[in-house]
């Protein structure tokens, strides 16, 4: 994150509506807090996302290869 109190949005899903104009159907806003956490709300147009999902992550070490076990436990 750029600064503390920098909102920045990442747009996840673009679609075009029947004018051929181009939208947002799914994008995430965030925001570092002062204590060192990320503050995220979900943006979503219900005309495309009917329903958005927040699941926990099981803890990932990465090793220096880049290589990530956790999803193989996941299963």
């Amino acid at each position: 994150m750029s600064s503390p109190t920098e909102l920045q949005r990442l747009v996840i899903l673009n679609y075009k509506n029947a004018d051929g104009e181009e939208l947002v159907g799914l994008a995430l806003e965030l925001v570092e807090e002062s204590n060192g956490g990320i503050q995220v709300r979900v943006l979503r147009d219900s005309n495309l996302v009917s329903c958005v999902s927040v699941v926990p992550l099981i803890e990932c070490r990465v090793d220096d290869s880049q290589d990530c076990d956790c999803c193989d436990s996941a299963e």
